[in-house]
């Protein structure tokens, strides 16, 4: 526990993409996060998603957990897509993205302090080495991430980098892997009390399939750059074999009966198929770069109890003391101000 008061000017916001168990097991952590949020934060908010389909399990901890958001998710909503729902529900100044799971290893206060004092994105790491964790970031540097195996699912946004994320033509991605820019600064922070790595459930195992075939896609842009220029290079070394067998034709008096008709078909045929590919490539690059992000519309409706400003509006008694006025309710251009 900390004697320090809570913070004034930060509002914050936790998002939970996925219960991770039955509406039972979610009290008891929700409650231990809560307590640390209002032990820090005077406005605070707690975004759960639940599945759209079982939304009366969830009911009791709208009533149990205070500033608790219940966001229903339409059913086969991918789970990063769920991120991304959650988080652009969130009106936080900084927000947090985490699982139940990490909560207990990753101190989602600390995370939240670190990105509104540095505005940076703070995101948890796991000690260690892993195996493939070279190719991933060379995958990731392919498709314009920064990835790292040992990054965790426990990410911090200030609101202005949150936003800037959100309209990223990959969002899915950038939202769990910050993109190579540099101005977007990275912090990380280390996980306790956790050294032993747990063993993939299959479904943790589907995300990262998931996830590995996202990076792939997105690396599109740059496979159809090096496919344009080779299909360039082909051309221009179709376009030299063509002007070569012209000149063998021409030069010499004696050549390989049909060796001239099938190299310049060969020359022309290989020309073709290059300036073919390199249009395709260019017109595919043009479609991405003018594709827009498609419209959110996963969330399909809110279960709320939360009273963030009306606990301001009664410790705030504001009175307005003016000479033989009465009191004038929103403030006063003459008099003086007096605030209990």
């Amino acid at each position: 526990m900390t004697d320090r008061p809570p913070t004034e000017e930060l509002f914050v916001s936790v998002c939970i993409a996925d219960p991770e168990g039955e509406a039972a097991a979610c009290i008891p952590v929700l409650h231990v996060l809560a307590a640390r949020l209002a032990e820090r934060f005077r406005y605070w908010e707690i975004l759960l998603g639940i599945p759209a389909e079982s939304e009366h399990h969830y009911y009791e901890l709208a009533s149990r957990i205070p500033n608790l958001r219940l966001l229903k998710i339409r059913a086969g909503t991918p789970f990063y897509r769920r991120r991304v729902a959650i988080a652009s529900e969130a009106i936080g100044d900084a927000v947090v993205l985490t699982t139940p799971s990490e909560l207990s290893i990753v101190d989602p206060v600390r995370a939240l302090e670190m990105a509104a004092g540095t505005g940076s994105i703070v995101i948890g790491r796991l000690g260690g080495s892993h195996a493939l964790r070279r190719a991933l970031r060379v995958l990731g540097r392919g498709a314009g991430f920064r990835v790292d195996p040992r990054d965790m699912q426990t990410v911090a946004f200030p609101r202005t980098l949150l936003n800037m994320l959100l309209a990223h033509p990959d969002r899915t991605l950038a939202m769990r892997f910050p993109p190579s820019d540099s101005a977007i600064p990275v912090r990380w922070i280390n996980a306790t009390g956790q050294s032993v790595r747990r063993s993939l459930s299959a479904t943790e195992f589907a995300r990262r399939l998931d996830l590995m075939h996202r990076l792939l896609i997105a690396s599109a842009p740059r496979v159809l750059s090096t496919l344009a220029m080779f299909s360039l290079l082909v051309v221009a070394s179709a376009i030299a074999y063509g002007i070569y067998c012209v000149t063998v034709w021409l030069i010499f008096s004696k050549v390989q009966p049909g060796w001239f008709t099938i190299s310049i078909v060969t020359s022309l045929t290989t020309g073709f198929l290059g300036s073919a590919v390199f249009g395709l490539s260019i017109g595919i690059q043009r479609l991405i770069d003018l594709l827009s992000a498609d419209l959110n519309e996963d969330i399909v409706d809110e279960i709320a109890a939360v009273d963030l400003f009306g606990r301001a509006v009664r410790e705030l008694n504001i009175e307005i003391a003016g000479q033989g006025a009465e009191p004038v309710q929103g403030g006063a251009r003459g008099g003086e101000a007096s605030a209990e």
